[in-house]
């Protein structure tokens, strides 16, 4: 049934599936104090969501766009208060633009302009979110499989990266902010993630299981689509690797991970002939990803429950 309702070409469900979200984001972070830097960050939170749904209708990747839209605003709901950091805000919301130009760029033969807009993003987002500058690995190995760079492109990379970040410490200087650089001595730093995700496990099987089924049938898929998930599975991979390294305590950064794992589950259900094992797929999903958002409540009902036990 819930297969059904979102594989359908109605916006209806979509449309409801936003409200309900904005809802219970609203529920989220209701208890934040209402100032510049959070109102900015819910902002640029929305709106990093709302371009990914956008993503979701403008590539071929994926069929069925309700589900898609259904696994990555569950996902990032469960982290949504990253959006209270309007600097991590800010570089959830570049670092989509970089991975929808990259996909952009691979149905075209272009290669300067794209380089430029690419430079630009990711300074953008490394002057809000220092650690997201390694992304520049995600960059050259996707370089080294599908294209070359001239001088010409690298020059306008480069420019790209630098303008961002000139006019940036310009803005900081005039409005008299320069302590802002002062914190990225420290931006380096390794802060190794000390949160396991244990109750993520059913998803990351899901995740490992979809893996799978796309080697399974890549011999059998366009070759421009097998580009684009390989370029995802490099996004989603250099991201796990900036969690491991810089997260620390911070659980919300988890929410980089939406897009790519709502891509890697969209597929891995569109193509399975069972609607019943569709329907299991999505279900465990929503289990899941519903006890992670109430684990404390759960935990607190548990404990509750076993208070009351007379042995």
């Amino acid at each position: 049934m819930l297969v059904k309702l979102l594989s359908g070409k109605s916006f209806f469900v979509q449309i409801i599936l936003g409200i309900l979200f904005l809802i219970l984001l609203f529920f989220q972070i209701q208890h934040v104090n209402l100032d510049w830097q959070s109102i900015s960050g819910a902002s640029l939170f929305t709106l990093a969501c709302v371009v990914t749904v956008l993503f979701f209708h403008s590539t071929n990747l994926l069929k069925a766009r309700g589900i898609a839209i259904l696994y990555f605003l569950t996902w990032v709901l469960c982290f949504s208060e990253i959006a209270l950091d309007f600097k991590t805000a800010s570089a959830l919301l570049t670092c989509t633009l970089i991975y929808w130009r990259f996909l952009a760029a691979e149905q075209s033969s272009e290669n300067s302009k794209f380089l430029f807009d690419v430079g630009i993003l990711l300074s953008i987002s490394g002057f809000f979110y220092p650690p997201s500058f390694f992304l520049s690995g995600f960059l050259v190995i996707l370089f080294s499989y599908t294209r070359s760079v001239n001088l010409k492109g690298f020059i306008l990379l480069l420019m790209g990266f630098t303008l961002p970040l000139v006019v940036g410490v310009q803005l900081l200087y005039l409005i008299g902010q320069m302590e802002w650089l002062n914190s990225y001595q420290y931006a380096f730093c390794l802060d190794f993630i000390s949160f396991p995700p244990w109750g993520l496990i059913p998803v990351g099987i899901l995740v490992v299981l979809s893996w799978i089924d796309h080697l399974h049938q890549s011999m059998t898929q366009d070759i421009n689509k097998r580009h684009k998930y390989f370029l995802t599975f490099l996004y989603f991979l250099n991201w796990i690797l900036i969690i491991v390294l810089y997260a620390g305590e911070n659980t919300n950064m988890l929410a980089f991970l939406g897009l790519p794992i709502a891509i890697f589950l969209t597929r891995f259900t569109q193509y399975q002939k069972s609607e019943t094992l569709k329907e299991v797929i999505i279900w465990i999903y929503l289990a899941t990803m519903i006890g992670y958002l109430f684990r404390a409540e759960l935990v607190e009902l548990y404990q509750d429950l076993l208070g009351n036990i007379a042995f």
